[in-house]
C-alpha cells in the first residue's frame, strides 16, 4: 500500500489539497487493482474542496481507506464524497454492494490509530448490511505542532 502512496502523491501540495484530485491519482494508480475485483470508484468529491491539514497525516489515511475498500469490494460502485462543516471535513466512502463489511471493517482497523493522529476519527456504518459506508472525520486546516 505504501508504493501506492507514492504513485498517488508524488509531490508536495503547497496551496492546500484538492481532495477531488487525490481521489482521482488514486483511482488512475489503481486501475489494475480495481479491474481485477470488477470495482468502479466514483468521485463524486467537489473540485473547490481544498484542505490545508498536515497532508502527511491525512494523506496516508485516505489512501489506505480507499485501497483497503477497493481490496475488499467485488463487483461494486464505490462512492467518494465529503461533507465541509466550518473547520471538519468528514470524508465518505460507500461500498454499495458489500459483500464482506466485517472484512473489510478489519482491513480498516489498522488505520484507525492513524485517523487519530490527524485530530480525526473513523467510522464504519452498515458493515452487515448491502451498503457499507466508512466515514473520516478531520480537520480542514494545518495544526499547528510544537
Amino acid at each position: 500500500m505504501k508504493n501506492q502512496l507514492s504513485a498517488v502523491v508524488p509531490g508536495v501540495f503547497t496551496n492546500g489539497l484538492s481532495l477531488q484530485q487525490l481521489v482521482n491519482r488514486f483511482v488512475s494508480s489503481s486501475q489494475e487493482m480495481a479491474n481485477r475485483n470488477n470495482v468502479i470508484v466514483v468521485n463524486e468529491l467537489p473540485g473547490d474542496l481544498i484542505i490545508t491539514a498536515d497532508e502527511n497525516k491525512v494523506v496516508p489515511v485516505i489512501v489506505e481507506l480507499l485501497t483497503a475498500v477497493v481490496l475488499n469490494g467485488k463487483n461494486t460502485n464505490i462512492h467518494v464524497s465529503a461533507d465541509r462543516y466550518r473547520d471538519i471535513v468528514i470524508l465518505n466512502i460507500q461500498d454499495r454492494n458489500n459483500n464482506n463489511g466485517y472484512a473489510l471493517a478489519f482491513s480498516i482497523m489498522s488505520v484507525e490509530q492513524q485517523a487519530a493522529a490527524t485530530g480525526g476519527s473513523l467510522t464504519i456504518d452498515g458493515k452487515q448490511k448491502k451498503v457499507a459506508t466508512i466515514s473520516f472525520s478531520f480537520p480542514i486546516y494545518l495544526q499547528q505542532t510544537a
